[in-house]
C-alpha cells in the first residue's frame, strides 16, 4: 500500500513540475551503451564526431573501447543513432515488478556486489557499476562513479578477503591523480560530460580502501596514497577550512556553486590519519573543517543537516536522509579522534532526530521533511551503520535494535532473482544521478553497508 501511495504522490509531482516547466533542463548531449556487435575485432567503436556534413554522411572515429564505458557514454544529440540510448530524457518510467518472492540469505547482497563488474576491455575494468537502475531500463549504471569503489573494499578487510580487496584497491590506487586526489565521477552540464576530481569523495577513497589496506596488510603504499590525498585536500581547501565540491579536470576549474552535505565524510580520512600518525596538520584540519562543517549546514532547530550551501553559505534545501548518514560518516570518526564534548552533542541530536523519522517498517524516508518522496534505499544501511559505530565509539547507546529493524527492512526490500538479484531497491523521487527521476535505483555500496552491519549485529549476539 505504501508503494501504491509513493507512486502516485511522485506522479502528482512529476505532474506539477511539467505544468511549471521545471521537470527537466533541455540538454544537448545523450547518453549510450556500447554492446558487442558494436565493437569490432580490434576492441574499437566506430563513434559520430561532430554534426554530420552537407553530404549528409556523418564525419567517423574509431574510438577504443578502454576510452568508453560499457553504458552511460555522453555523445551529441542526434548523432550516433547506431547506439541504444541509456536513458529516455525525461521520459515516464515503466514500473518494474520486484522479483521479492521467496528466502533471503546475505549471500544475495555478496551476489550482487561481484555482479557489478564493469566487463573487462572497458574504461574502469576492475571496478563495480555503482548501481541498477529497475525502473523502466533494468541496467547497471554509474560506471564513471569509482569512489563507491571504497565501500566494496572496507567491507572485504572487515571479512578478510583481502586478496580481493587489494585487486580493487590497488586499480584504485592506478587511477590517483599525482597531486593526491581521484577522477571520482563524472557529472553532466546541459551539453558536456564532466570528469570531476573531488575532495571528499577522494577522501573516501583514502580512507576506505587505503588506510583500510594499509592496516591489513602494513604496506606503506597504501598509507603514503592517503597522506597524498590529505595534503591535496588541506593545499586547496576553502579558505574557511571546508572543501570545494570538486574540481573540473577538463577546464582546471574549481566547482563552486554550491558545496553539498557529502562534503561531511571527508573528516574521516583526517581523523583516521591523526590516530594513526597522531600529527599537528591532521589534528589542525579535522578541527577546522568539523566546526565549520556543523556551523554552516547544522540547523538545531531542526537537528539535522541541509543539503547543500550555495556561494554566500546559506542553507539550500531539506535533510534527505542520505545526507545525514554522510554527515555522520566524518563526524563519528572525528568524535572518536578529538572527544569534544560540542561534537557529541551534534551527534546525538542528530541521531535522535533520525530516530523520530524512522518509519514503523524500519526505513528512513528519502527526505525528512518529506516522507511522501518515498523511502531511501541507499541511506537507509548507511545509517543504520552509523548507528551502530555510534554504539562502538560512545558506548551502547541502545541503537542495535533501531539498526536492526533498519537492517530487516533491507532484507525485505532485496531483489531474489534477476540480473539485479541481491539490489536493495525501493521507489523515491530522487534520479538526478541515473538522469531520470522517479526510479527504483539499487546502489552496490548499500549492500556492502548492510553486510558490514549485519556482521556487526552478528556480534550483539
Amino acid at each position: 500500500m505504501r508503494s501504491i501511495v509513493y507512486y502516485l504522490m511522485c506522479l502528482a509531482h512529476r505532474l506539477a513540475k511539467k505544468a511549471v516547466k521545471q521537470d527537466r533542463d533541455p540538454l544537448s548531449i545523450r547518453f549510450v551503451d556500447i554492446t558487442e556487435k558494436e565493437i569490432t575485432e580490434n576492441q574499437t567503436v566506430f563513434l559520430e564526431i561532430g554534426s554530420s556534413d552537407e553530404t549528409g554522411e556523418s564525419t567517423k572515429e574509431e574510438v577504443k573501447i578502454s576510452e568508453l564505458y560499457p553504458v552511460e557514454n555522453a555523445v551529441p544529440l542526434g548523432s550516433n543513432c547506431h547506439l541504444r540510448s541509456s536513458f529516455a530524457q525525461g521520459a515516464s518510467s515503466k514500473n518494474e515488478r520486484q522479483h521479492l518472492a521467496g528466502s533471503f540469505s546475505p549471500d544475495l547482497w555478496r551476489e550482487f556486489i561481484d555482479g557489478a563488474s564493469i566487463p573487462e576491455g572497458f574504461r574502469n575494468a576492475g571496478l563495480k557499476y555503482a548501481g541498477y537502475i529497475a525502473s523502466g531500463r533494468n541496467s547497471w549504471c554509474l560506471p564513471s562513479w569509482i569512489w563507491t569503489n571504497a565501500a566494496i573494499v572496507r567491507y572485504l578487510c572487515a571479512v578478510g578477503h583481502i586478496d580481493q580487496a587489494r585487486c580493487v584497491g590497488d586499480k584504485l590506487l592506478s587511477q590517483q591523480e599525482n597531486d593526491g586526489g581521484w577522477v571520482v565521477r563524472s557529472d553532466y552540464t546541459s551539453s558536456a560530460e564532466v570528469p570531476v576530481i573531488a575532495p571528499n569523495d577522494s577522501a573516501y577513497i583514502a580512507n576506505n580502501a587505503c588506510l583500510e589496506l594499509y592496516e591489513k596488510t602494513q604496506q606503506i603504499k597504501y598509507l603514503e596514497a592517503a597522506e597524498r590525498c590529505a595534503d591535496w585536500i588541506i593545499e586547496t581547501a576553502r579558505p574557511d577550512g571546508l572543501v570545494w565540491t570538486g574540481l573540473n579536470r577538463n577546464s582546471g576549474e574549481w566547482l563552486k556553486s554550491h558545496t553539498i552535505v557529502d562534503t561531511g565524510f571527508t573528516a574521516g580520512l583526517f581523523a583516521k590519519l591523526f590516530l594513526l600518525k597522531n600529527e599537528a596538520r591532521y589534528k589542525d584540519f579535522l578541527e577546522r573543517f568539523a566546526h565549520q562543517f556543523v556551523d554552516l549546514f547544522f540547523d538545531p532547530q531542526k537537528d539535522g543537516f541541509a543539503t547543500s550551501i550555495d556561494r554566500k553559505n546559506r542553507k539550500v534545501g531539506g535533510r534527505f536522509a542520505r545526507g545525514q548518514a554522510w554527515a555522520l560518516e566524518g563526524l563519528i570518526p572525528t568524535f572518536k579522534a578529538l572527544r569534544s564534548e560540542w561534537l557529541r552533542n551534534i551527534i546525538e541530536a542528530n541521531l535522535e532526530s533520525l530516530l523520530r523519522h524512522q518509519l514503523p517498517n524500519g526505513a528512513w524516508p528519502y527526505n525528512l521533511d518529506r516522507p511522501y518522496y518515498g523511502e531511501d534505499c541507499k541511506g537507509v544501511p548507511v545509517i543504520a551503520k552509523a548507528m551502530l559505530d555510534w554504539n562502538v565509539v560512545n558506548g551502547d547507546q541502545g541503537l542495535a535494535e533501531p539498526a536492526q529493524r533498519a537492517i530487516d527492512w533491507c532484507k525485505a526490500h532485496t531483489a531474489l532473482s534477476g540480473q539485479a538479484r541481491g539490489g536493495i531497491f525501493s521507489f523515491n523521487l530522487e534520479g538526478a544521478v541515473v538522469h531520470n527521476l522517479y526510479t527504483k535505483t539499487a546502489f552496490v555500496y548499500s549492500s556492502a553497508y548492510a553486510l558490514e552491519c549485519l556482521g556487526i549485529l552478528h556480534s550483539y549476539e
